[in-house]
């Protein structure tokens, strides 16, 4: 009895400390596609950004009018940042982005953010304007980190299974 008690300790400590530094997140809607899908489960790291901010191409989960969003950072405080048919430009220069995009005509007016304020937008850029949600957060904003993802038909098949 002994034991057992404390291995269910240790399971709630366990748990309690996971709490304290990750969330999980539902991803929904085809915003961040192909990197994200819908109705994938996110691992959310909440500390990530305690003694830095976040970093171009990170993709994080942020408040935005009160709702969380999923988005992608593309530009950093103070710069200026714009999307010319689908392309981002930081100062006037155009960014290689490193990761899958689904490139489409969107186009963002040239801005300059302002001190501790962070450009959003998802890596689907082929959607109707009017279902676009790009953002600009300042930096208490944001939530955290996405570490990891699971489609979560997947995850919902582990339960079920054990596997």
């Amino acid at each position: 009895m002994k034991r057992l008690l404390l291995v269910g300790a240790g399971i709630l400590g366990a748990a309690l400390l996971f709490h304290a530094r990750f969330s999980l997140v539902l991803s929904v809607g085809e915003s961040m596609r192909p990197t994200l899908g819908n109705r994938e489960l996110l691992l959310v790291d909440r500390r990530a950004y305690r003694s830095a901010g976040p970093g171009r191409s990170e993709v994080v989960v942020a408040r935005h009018f009160g709702e969380l969003i999923i988005k992608r950072v593309v530009g950093l405080p103070g710069e200026t940042v714009e999307v010319q048919e689908g392309r981002l430009q930081v100062e006037g220069v155009p960014v290689v982005e490193g990761y899958p995009l689904l490139a489409g005509r969107l186009r963002i007016s040239r801005g300059r953010l302002g001190e501790d304020r962070y450009a959003l937008l998802g890596d689907n850029r082929s959607l109707e304007r009017s279902q676009i949600v790009q953002a600009v957060v300042a930096r208490d904003q944001i939530l955290g980190k996405v570490v990891a993802s699971l489609p979560f038909a997947d995850f919902g098949r582990f339960l079920r299974t054990g596997e």
